[in-house]
């Protein structure tokens, strides 16, 4: 029989059997790679003692009144015309809540969280009023036994049911304990669910906030926003300067973190170290079993269901990466996985997930595809998961690259495992177009206008721009360089302009530039360098007609601000009493 008879009876065999492996492998590598979670976690308490607030129109709300579980009374707040006077059970539900009565404010402001709703408005004459203090006079929360010389604190809701036609809270994720029903159709089994949140509950703490990295201003100067502008839940607010976040507020997506380019924030539950580690011990494993071509799927808990039933009908290789949320690994995540030898990662997002998170991903995935372009990478190493999409277009048996998992801050993870990626294909020297608005970039000085004034350097807060130090200089290190802005925005002469691109090449990247140096102005009496010369002129451009600094006070301009002191109150010290003469 020919060799070309028996191949096509050998290739299922050896199809089935490669696939065998991979099965094998996968087993192994779920099986005996065990995520090291902190086991005790920082956590977040509520407190619900379940007093319930109706918002809506008057006929939607005792509707739902009459719905609710025996032993809740709550309050009733019209805000809206009738919703629908002609419907059939309309005398029926007026009679069931008659002894309940209904409050009118207007334009009710809604601020808060499960144990802590407070909803305030106009009353009839025109003032805002809590509506909470105007239930429960004098009532307040339960002080706790440690705390007994404390003023009870002021009433507030529990939980708040809106039925208006436009929700209180206008959130992609509204807090715990709010429920916004647009219709009637679930009501009953949607208040029951609501008002199951009575007692004491507890979630973990999911981010961890370092103030110092954080560049979102500094000296008055705005600079980094990307945390603000994806969180669903608007759990961050700035407060005097700095970025805070409400821990109730926080659901845990996980955007912030991803967005933030220091790692100021940093998604806690589980940190990044710890996922790192577990993305390098799961894809060791897998190897170590005889799999060869690994590709990770990462899947928050929202896409459990829809990626396991996937599974059952992808190929035995693809790993999945299970996490809290899918938006909590960021592109360093991926990188690093790619470098801990996966062929591919996908990230799997249900249809319904936060149109800020989704933007957010996506963002990332355009610049993770230049990044990938420049690594010498197909761009679908990194994708969104599309189970409909097909494999990959690299099939190829990849390598470990690093040796142990990567222990450094975000960027200084993403840049290794970019740089032990780029080595390995031999990739790009060439400067990256990256996306405007990602945290990559260099910046461009107009030579001729800066006058060395160090008001970028003071506000950089990256130190990507830094002061040469012995003599009048600008360094700028674009590794470092996040793309704030601060220094476009603090530069008084507007000499220097922000330029998105990445330098592939780790010693071009890592090098220190020197953007401008020149010789310092020296003092005319002591000889001390104390200014850039080039600022000295211009100054005394500025000043050369103005009455002050004229003759021996122009001289001034030239001295130190020790001889300028020195030389101001000469006269003073030679003959002091002429000074008091009239």
């Amino acid at each position: 029989m020919s060799t070309e008879q028996t191949l096509p009876n050998l290739t299922p065999n050896l199809a089935r059997e490669a696939g065998a492996a991979e099965h094998n492998a996968r087993a192994y590598a779920l099986q005996h790679t065990v995520k090291t979670d902190n086991l005790i976690p920082a956590t977040v308490s509520y407190q619900s003692q379940g007093r319930l607030l109706l918002v809506g129109p008057e006929d939607r709300i005792r509707r739902a009144a009459s719905l609710l579980p025996a032993g809740v009374k709550p309050t009733l707040l019209v805000t809206e015309s009738v919703h629908d006077a002609e419907a059939a059970d309309l005398e029926a539900i007026f009679d069931a809540t008659a002894s309940l009565a209904a409050l009118t404010l207007r334009e009710p402001s809604l601020t808060g969280y499960l144990g802590q709703f407070q909803l305030s408005g106009l009353n009839g004459q025109g003032e805002r009023i809590s509506l909470a203090a105007l239930c429960f006079p004098q009532q307040g929360f339960p002080q706790q036994a440690a705390a007994v010389s404390e003023p009870p604190r002021e009433p507030r809701f529990d939980l708040v049911a809106d039925l208006g036609r436009a929700p209180l809270f206008a959130l992609e994720r509204p807090p715990v304990g709010y429920l916004h029903l647009a219709d009637d159709d679930v009501l009953a089994a949607r208040l029951a669910e609501l008002c199951a949140l009575t007692g004491i509950f507890d979630k973990p703490r999911y981010f961890r906030l370092d103030p110092e990295a954080c560049a979102f201003t500094a000296r008055g100067v705005p600079g980094c926003s990307r945390c603000l502008d994806v969180c669903p839940t608007d759990a961050l607010k700035p407060i005097n300067g700095r970025i805070q976040i409400d821990p109730h507020l926080c659901q845990g997506f996980g955007s912030c973190a991803s967005a933030c380019p220091t790692g100021a924030i940093a998604y806690h539950q589980p940190d990044a170290n710890t996922s790192g580690d577990y993305l390098f011990r799961l894809l060791k494993h897998y190897r170590e079993a005889g799999g060869e071509v690994p590709r990770l799927l990462i899947a928050g808990e929202n896409e459990r269901e829809w990626v396991e039933t996937e599974l059952i009908r992808l190929p035995a290789n693809w790993l999945p990466v299970w996490v809290e949320e899918s938006a909590s690994l960021g592109i360093e995540s991926w990188f690093a996985a790619l470098a801990y030898g996966a062929s591919a990662v996908r990230i799997a997002l249900v249809d319904d997930a936060p149109a800020s998170v989704r933007a957010l991903v996506e963002r990332e995935l355009a610049s993770a595809a230049v990044l990938l372009a420049g690594a010498g990478l197909a761009a679908d190493c990194i994708a969104l998961f599309d189970a409909d999409a097909g494999e990959p277009v690299s099939g190829q048996p990849t390598v470990t690259l690093l040796e142990k998992p990567l222990k450094g801050d975000k960027r200084e993870n993403l840049f290794a495992a970019f740089d032990a990626l780029w080595q390995a294909n031999e990739g790009s020297c060439e400067p990256l177009a990256v996306p405007h608005g990602a945290p990559y970039g260099s910046v461009e000085l107009k030579d001729a206008d800066c006058t060395l004034c160090m008001g970028c350097v003071a506000v950089c807060p990256s130190r990507a721009l830094h002061a040469v130090g012995h003599t009048p200089g600008l360094n700028f290190i674009e590794q470092d360089c996040i793309q704030c802005g601060m220094c476009e925005k603090a530069c008084p002469e507007q000499a220097i302009v922000l330029v998105s691109r990445l330098q592939p090449e780790p010693e071009a990247r890592r090098a220190v530039q020197s953007l401008k140096a020149e010789e310092a102005a020296c003092c005319i009496r002591c000889g001390k360098p104390f200014a850039p010369a080039s600022m000295i002129r211009r100054i005394q451009q500025k000043l050369a007609g103005h009455s002050h600094f004229q003759n021996e006070a122009a001289q001034r301009l030239l001295m130190c601000e020790d001889c300028r002191v020195k030389d101001v109150f000469a006269a003073l010290a030679a003959d002091p009493v002429s000074q008091l003469k009239v």
